[in-house]
Formats: structure tokens, sequence, C-alpha cells
């Protein structure tokens, strides 16, 4: 394809214009979408798979500026830009970048993608005049780095968020608090004799007992910014972001009642067997802990000094 051609008027007749030469033949061989744009990136042609995704019949992207398709706002538009108008120098290769696309048929529906682009050879394109476009889909990537993510994020037995998610969680928000001048607080909680009940009943009673635990603290939180974690074998945390100290011992003292009603049984065991839990209640506020760091070991101070003083209670400052 000569630059210097009579440009064609209609997308209709760029189609037709189109949809016989080599460039055509390749890019519908090719299993990627691919769209092919001029300098100023308008959509000179594109096969099957991207029209798919953008959701509309080739006849009618043809013609249309590409970077319309672009979620305004976006500063890929710009680098896009920039990239196309570098071609009219000198042969161009943009990485891979991701984008958010508008879907064609509604403005409420867009899709992220990952696109490349690159100058065709001078064989489709003089003077290096187009360039081409490639699409990929990142819907089914994007759902499983969340779903991998989220298990990396999160303890097998429980369900809850692991150490992990707990360390980077509470640091977070630590920051967001001391920022805001807002309070942060934090319980530890202990399982009393867990070891002993496990020696007694066995692990698999134990791990049911864990899991009904984990759904406790779970269907009790406050709100949705707050984070309960296992952090340790029978030893779990809450992070309460904006939580005054009064409030976080109110919940305190909620769990370990709600906990105390779980009946044994519900695991197979003696019906006077109790399950009790110790809790270390503690709130960074007026700058009384340094760090998240400090805060943690603030509350388990207290947690060791609920289990010191007879296990079954909670101690806060």
């Amino acid at each position: 394809m000569q630059s210097n051609k009579k440009p064609v008027s209609s997308p209709t007749k760029l189609f037709n214009y189109y949809q016989n030469s080599s460039l055509a033949k390749m890019i519908n061989f090719i299993n990627e979408a691919i769209v092919v744009l001029n300098i100023d990136g308008i959509v000179e042609m594109l096969n099957s798979n991207a029209s798919d995704l953008l959701g509309a019949r080739r006849e009618r992207i043809i013609g249309e500026n590409f970077l319309d398709y672009i979620e305004s706002g976006s500063d890929k538009n710009s680098l896009i830009k920039r990239s196309l108008n570098a071609g009219k120098e000198r042969i161009i290769q943009v990485p891979p970048i991701e984008v958010t696309l508008q879907h064609e048929k509604s403005d409420d529906q867009s899709l992220d993608v990952e696109l490349s682009i690159s100058s065709l050879p001078e064989e489709f394109s003089s003077s290096n005049s187009l360039f081409l476009c490639i699409l990929r889909d990142m819907t089914v990537h994007k759902a499983e780095y969340t779903m991998l993510k989220r298990k990396a994020e999160t303890d097998f037995l429980t369900g809850l968020a692991n150490r992990h998610k707990f360390s980077s969680y509470i640091s977070q928000q630590w920051t967001y608090c001391v920022n805001n001048k807002l309070p942060i607080s934090l319980l530890m909680i202990d399982i009393d004799h867990f070891k002993r009940f496990n020696d007694e009943y066995g692990h698999v009673a134990g791990d049911r007992c864990l899991k009904r635990i984990g759904d406790v603290l779970s269907l009790s939180l406050p709100n949705r910014d707050a984070l309960a974690a296992r952090y340790g074998g029978e030893e779990f945390a809450i992070v309460l972001p904006n939580c005054h100290a009064q409030n976080a011992q109110l919940l305190a003292m909620r769990l370990k009642r709600h906990l105390a009603q779980l009946s044994i049984k519900l695991f197979a065991l003696e019906a006077d067997t109790k399950l009790t839990v110790s809790i270390g209640v503690a709130t960074h506020h007026n700058q009384r802990y340094a760090s998240p760091e400090s805060l943690i070991r603030g509350a388990d101070t207290l947690l060791y000094q609920a289990k010191a003083q007879g296990r079954n209670q909670i101690c806060y400052l």
C-alpha cells in the first residue's frame, strides 16, 4: 500500500478497498486481535478478532480514531500519540502497555487489554505510514492473577487472611490512619489451652474448632475495613482502622461472648468441655505507639497479660 494513493472517502469503501490486500490476508491469518493504524491513529484495517474485542463490525470501526476507544483521561493516549508521531521519522516498536478500552456497544462496559504498536514493513507501508497494533484481552489473566493473589493471602484452614496479608494490611492502614489523625486498634486473640484440646480430642476436631472460630471472627467484623487474620497456630488478630479504644474493647467482649457459645457438642466432644479465649486490645491514638510493629507488640503483651491472669480474660490499656 502506497501512502501517496488518493484517500478513500468512506469507511465502507476503505473496507472494500483493503479487504483483499496482502496485508488484510496476513492480519486475518494471525490468531490475535490486530488493528492497523495510520499516523493520526485512524483505523485503516482490523481483523475479526479485533472487531469482536471492540464490540462492532469492522465496517463500523474502520475510519474511526482508535484513541476514542481508549478510556478518556488516560495518560496512555498521549503515549500512543507520541509513538505514532515518532513513526513519521523512524521505525517504532512500543512494548506492551496496559490500557482500558471502551466497548463500542456500551458506555458502561470496558475491557483491560495489553497493547503493543510497531511500524509495518515497507512492503506494506511506505514512509512508515502504517502501524500494527496488537491487542490481548487481559480479562482471564487478571481473573487468574486475582484468584492466585487471594489464595496467597488466605489461610487455607480458616479462610481468614494469613500472616503475610495481616502484616501488609496493618502497615497500610497504620500509614493511612496516622496521616489522617485517626485511631487504629488491634485485637490479639488466643485459644486457651488449645494444645491440650488437640492432644485430648485430636487434630481433626482441633481443625474444626479453628475453622468455626474463623467463621465467628469473620462474621463479627464491624465494617469492611476491618481485617481478621490467623496470626499463628491458635492465635488470631483483628485490625480495626479508625476504631477508638472503647469500640475495640466492646468488640472484644462481644467476640469473647460469641466464642463461649460455641458448644463443644458441635465438635462431637463432651458437653462439659469449655472453649475460652484470651484477648489483648491495643489502640494507637495520640502517638501512643511508634510503629505498626510496636502496636502489635503492645497487643501481644496485653494478650499474654490476660493469659498470665488466669486466661479467659480481656486486657487493654
